[in-house]
């Protein structure tokens, strides 16, 4: 039996062109329309537009640099009202291959 491959390397350009094609063909290559809705109900909804806070914490740009870092294993079972104990590591520490359940860490640390 001959075997049949499908896939072959064309230009960005022409795969987005493609793209868009096909999808216009079947009436779906049109923007979809916004709505107003109550924070409450925005869970799993994407904005029409980018949303930015009126006043940034902390008020200096540094906290898209720190953060802190969990495995996933050691969040199950979570919850608002039954929280997990998790351990604090100091920014700056230095920890084994095999860290605690938890780490904060600097950028230049990670």
């Amino acid at each position: 039996m001959k075997r049949h491959i499908y896939l072959e390397d064309i230009p960005l350009d022409e795969a987005k062109a493609a793209f868009a094609a096909a999808l216009s063909e079947h009436g779906q290559w049109q923007p979809l329309l916004a709505e107003r809705i109550p924070v409450s109900e925005a869970n799993d909804r994407i904005t029409a537009t980018a949303v930015w806070a009126k006043m940034s914490s902390p008020h200096y740009h540094a906290s898209a640099m720190d953060g802190y870092a969990i495995r996933a294993r050691d969040s199950e079972g979570a919850m608002e009202t039954s929280p997990v104990q998790l351990t604090l590591v100091g920014a700056g520490e230095i920890e084994p291959k095999v860290t605690r359940p938890a780490a904060a860490m600097n950028t230049g640390n990670a």
